[in-house]
């Protein structure tokens, strides 16, 4: 609910219950890598050498990834084939000595359910139970503003205009000559000599090029916005993550819940204030897991985030009681939506359509990835823990009641992408080329998650930094960094 908070809302959704779903976005320098989770995963390599041999997008296996994720994270540890610390963002995972009770109990009854614990989920093997890093350093969470900004010296090639807002961007045929500003009540245009690079997301960077004339023909046309360029595929491929929860309470006082006592708040605050230490000096998902469904899937198509806290209703914190709570959901949905303008005033918010749960795969995997996580709960390492299920319920047991359980419970993780998808020449699907220009317009390029052709199998926040990394290199023309294959793990 704060100012830092675009706060968008998908439309009523009919396969959940018709309800809208909370879309929030960044409303700061950094985006939301400013409000995000902090949860810092790659993906599984085998995504991006289907974005190359599945999507067309030559350039971008992982291979051909592989030395910008190197080159924009600083880990804490030694380098090796998969790492670096060397670079502009800081990355690192929670201590094994310094997880909480409820943390090293998902640890264990992981491996108790069979599955394997991996000490580097960003590295050579994803699929297990592992500590999840987060980009995070110091005490302070590493933002795409703090991590290339704020740590550079004063330039005199850089204006940073706060309290703006983009209204469009101005075309002279078919280049791109500068953008349309507004702050306050004055506007202004500011031209472009060379490029105009779109980095407002995957909702702004759509909605700002229909305003600006460039999308689908008859759409701009019943807004009144005079036609520019026809970009049918602009605004299609909306994907995100979804998740379930199973919640439970426990009588011991371990989940971060007791931090709500007021005392116990002074006390992490000073802290913080005091040395960048405590629990407000790290995120709150330190655990997870990426698990197969079945045994045909060909790398993870299922994740969980723990978090040690009992949560009410909207994602606060319950101060009374104490517990944990497991969200899973699939990876790879195959279900698609859309983006499209409400009206032309750019004041308005979009109409967001993730159209969530469409395919029976994705209800599929949905209802397994409940199953999966109630089978680690039910592990013994969780027992001195568990008082009673609070979600779904105990009483929730067949198909039918999991998926009735679903349409009611299910939210976003907050991954959404895909709306001016990258692509090969010649790939009607594709709004920019490989080297992220829009088609059919000059001196203009996308820089964001809307490029992403199909979602990666974790959190995104790390793909669009490489996604950055490598575009920067593109824009400035230079040759780009070879490509370093390493051999990673293949379950089939």
């Amino acid at each position: 609910s704060s100012k830092y908070n675009y706060w968008y809302k998908t439309t009523p959704q009919l396969p959940l219950n018709n309800r809208t779903i909370d879309q929030p976005r960044g409303k700061a320098l950094g985006g939301s890598s400013s409000i995000n989770g902090m949860t810092f995963l790659r993906g599984n390599p085998r995504d991006y050498d289907d974005w190359a041999d599945v999507e067309g997008c030559t350039g971008w296996s992982f291979a051909d990834c592989l030395p910008y994720f190197k080159k924009l994270e600083r880990r804490e540890g030694t380098a090796n084939h998969f790492r670096s610390n060397s670079g502009m963002v800081g990355v690192k995972a929670q201590p094994q000595d310094a997880l909480n009770p409820l943390n090293a109990a998902f640890l264990e009854a992981g491996q108790q359910a069979g599955h394997h614990l991996n000490e580097d989920v960003n590295g050579f093997m994803q699929e297990g139970v592992s500590r999840f890093e987060m980009s995070v350093e110091k005490g302070y969470r590493s933002t795409s503003a703090r991590a290339y900004l704020h740590s550079q010296p004063k330039r005199t090639n850089l204006d940073i205009v706060t309290g703006a807002k983009v209204l469009r961007v101005l075309l002279e045929k078919k280049r791109a000559s500068g953008i349309e500003v507004s702050k306050g009540r004055q506007q202004q245009t500011v031209s472009a000599e060379k490029e105009v690079i779109m980095a407002a997301g995957v909702f702004g960077t759509p909605q700002l090029l229909m305003l600006s004339g460039i999308g689908p023909e008859a759409h701009l046309k019943a807004h009144g916005i005079p036609v520019r360029h026809h970009a049918p595929m602009l605004g299609e491929n909306l994907h995100d993550h979804l998740e379930a929860h199973v919640q439970v309470e426990t009588d011991q006082p371990v989940s971060l819940n007791r931090y709500l006592k007021p005392h116990l708040m002074a006390w992490a605050g000073m802290q913080w204030f005091g040395w960048k230490g405590g629990v407000a000096a790290v995120n709150q998902c330190h655990v997870g897991s990426f698990l197969r469904s079945d045994e045909t899937v060909t790398h993870p198509n299922i994740q969980f985030h723990f978090f040690p806290v009992f949560f009410g209703a909207n994602w606060i914190p319950n101060p009374s009681k104490n517990g944990y709570r497991l969200g899973a959901g699939p990876m790879r949905p195959e279900s698609r939506g859309t983006v499209r303008l409400a009206s032309s005033n750019p004041e308005d918010a979009m109409l967001i359509d993730p159209n969530y749960l469409a395919t029976e795969r994705d209800r599929y995997e949905m209802r397994e990835g409940l199953k999966l996580a109630r089978e680690v709960m039910a592990q013994a390492a969780f027992k001195p823990f568990h008082r009673r299920e609070d979600l779904p319920g105990s009483h929730i047991q067949t198909d039918k009641e999991l998926d009735a359980f679903i349409r009611e419970d299910a939210s976003s993780a907050y991954h959404p992408c895909g709306t001016a998808r990258m692509g090969a020449d010649g790939d009607e699907r594709a709004v920019v080329d490989l080297t992220l220009k829009l088609r059919g317009i000059d001196g203009l390029r996308v820089v964001d998650a809307s490029v992403i052709p199909a979602v990666p199998s974790a959190n995104i926040n790390a793909c669009v930094f490489m996604i950055a990394e490598k575009a920067a290199d593109m824009i400035l023309g230079r040759v780009p960094l070879p490509p370093e294959a390493v051999d990673y793990y293949r379950a089939n």
